[in-house]
C-alpha cells in the first residue's frame, strides 16, 4: 500500500481526518522481554513463565510498551513529509489503557490529526489522537493524545551538538 504524503505546511488543512491507519502487528515474547530489559525492570518481575506477580498472566503486554509503540507506528506510517524534517516527542496530554493486550494478539494504531499549531520559530506543534485497537475486540487497548514538535533543518547546515 502506497503511503500518502502531506507537506508539513499543508497539515493544518487535514485536522479531523485520519492521519494514518497502521497495518496489524503482534508483540512477541522476545520484544516484551527486551522492553523489560530496556526499562531496567528486575527480572523477577518480568519472567515470561507462569507469573506469580501478575493476576492477568505472564504474557500481559505492559501499557508503557504499548505507549512506546506509538514511535514505531508514527515513524512507519506518518504522512508528514519534508526535507530535513524531524519530529521531537513533545509529550502526552492524555493516555488511558482501556483493555489488556497479551503476547500474540494483533494490534494496530489508528491516528487522527487533532491540532496543528504553526509557531513563530518555524516549528509546528502537531497533536494526534491515537487509538491502539486489538484485532477482534470491541474495546481499544489504549487511547492517547500525542504531541510532536516538528522542525526542519537546512540540509546544508551542520547538525548542532
Amino acid at each position: 500500500m502506497q503511503r500518502r504524503t502531506v507537506p508539513l505546511s499543508d497539515l493544518a488543512h487535514h485536522i479531523g481526518e485520519t492521519y494514518f491507519e497502521s497495518p496489524w502487528m503482534s508483540i512477541d515474547e522476545p520484544h516484551l522481554a527486551q522492553f523489560a530489559h530496556a526499562t531496567y525492570l528486575d527480572p523477577a518481575f518480568t519472567d515470561l513463565t507462569a507469573s506469580k506477580n501478575n493476576p492477568l498472566g505472564a504474557t500481559l503486554v505492559d501499557g508503557f510498551l504499548l505507549m512506546s509503540m506509538l514511535t514505531a507506528f508514527h515513524f512507519n506510517n506518518s504522512p508528514v513529509a519534508g526535507e530535513g524534517l524531524y519530529g521531537f516527542n513533545y509529550g502526552m496530554d492524555r493516555v488511558r489503557f482501556t483493555h489488556p493486550v497479551f503476547v500474540g494478539e494483533k494490534i494496530r494504531c489508528v491516528a487522527t490529526l487533532a491540532e496543528v499549531e504553526a509557531r513563530a520559530d518555524g516549528t509546528y506543534l502537531v497533536k494526534t489522537d491515537n487509538t491502539i485497537e486489538i484485532e477482534g475486540k470491541d474495546k481499544p487497548a489504549m487511547v492517547a493524545r500525542w504531541l510532536s514538535l516538528f522542525a526542519t533543518r537546512d540540509p546544508g547546515a551542520p547538525a548542532k551538538a
